[in-house]
């Protein structure tokens, strides 16, 4: 009988050390869950722009010691295509959990060797490779909007590569793939969307508010539609001048109008769609 207290403590003391040993390999413990997805503001010359992914870290902040380190990220690498993911479409690239209490700071990007475009020349479609400057074989490193990663909670983090303004010619007529990306939380700044007719006008959208310049072909959302949708996500507040710039060689007048950006809010312009005139109309 003089046992059984020690063999009920003991009991005890087990369960408390494997219940604290299953919670220390509990990823989610302590921790805010990152999404972290790819999108694209598209290129007038580009057809296809492959970028080639290696590796993603982020920088993370202690809210309390105001102490950062670098975090790799789960990411086993793959090639892009990013001028597919125009018009508010993602494509995601990490969900894992990362330490709570934390502010995501900045984004590092660790490029391959498979970067490569595709332009339309007067002549042919050629493929083109992208060289990586020796600057950047360390990594790009993205300013990101600050971010809390707060406990419990999912962040969802939006990196958007500008791939008209990602690449450098040389006067030897060598390419050089120098990115310039944005960082923003999911949920910032407002969102532009409206939709284009005639197809036969082959028009882009461009929305300006400096020092920010941002490209889009609008695209047919399913078979059989005469107008074309395009959007823009990620936009701060505040007016946008927003281009309409038909096809050279289409005979359409170029439109412009302003449209008053608001957190967290769609704008979306009317008339649906909004109609280009030819060059002759009055």
């Amino acid at each position: 009988m003089c046992y059984r207290p020690f063999r009920y403590t003991l009991l005890i003391s087990m369960l408390l050390f494997l219940w604290q040993a299953c919670d220390s390999e509990d990823p989610s413990v302590n921790a805010s869950r990152l999404r972290l997805k790819l999108t694209d503001a598209a290129s007038l010359v580009m057809k296809e722009f492959y970028v080639d992914i290696r590796e993603i870290s982020v920088f993370l902040v202690d809210t309390a010691t105001h102490e950062g380190e670098w975090v790799v990220l789960e990411f086993s690498g793959k090639t892009y295509d990013v001028l597919k993911l125009r018009n508010g479409k993602m494509v995601q690239l990490v969900d894992q959990y990362v330490p709570g209490g934390t502010v995501l700071q900045q984004i590092k990007l660790k490029f391959g060797g498979d970067n490569h475009m595709v332009v339309i020349t007067d002549k042919d479609i050629k493929p083109i490779p992208l060289h990586i400057p020796p600057e950047l074989e360390e990594g790009l490193v993205i300013d990101a909007l600050p971010m809390e990663m707060r406990l419990n909670t999912i962040s969802n983090v939006v990196i958007d590569l500008n791939a008209s303004l990602s690449v450098m010619i040389t006067e030897n007529g060598d390419n050089w793939l120098y990115p310039v990306a944005r960082a923003f939380p999911e949920v910032y700044g407002g969102k532009l969307k409206g939709y284009l007719a005639p197809l036969e006008a082959n028009p882009y959208v461009k929305v300006i508010q400096e020092p920010d310049t941002f490209f889009t072909f609008p695209e047919i959302e399913k078979s059989g539609d005469q107008m074309a949708m395009f959007q823009f996500i990620g936009l701060k507040e505040g007016e946008w001048e927003v281009h309409f710039v038909p096809g050279p060689e289409s005979n359409f007048k170029d439109t412009v109008i302003i449209a008053d950006i608001e957190q967290g809010k769609t704008f979306d312009i009317s008339p649906k769609p909004i109609r280009l005139k030819r060059l002759k109309e009055e």
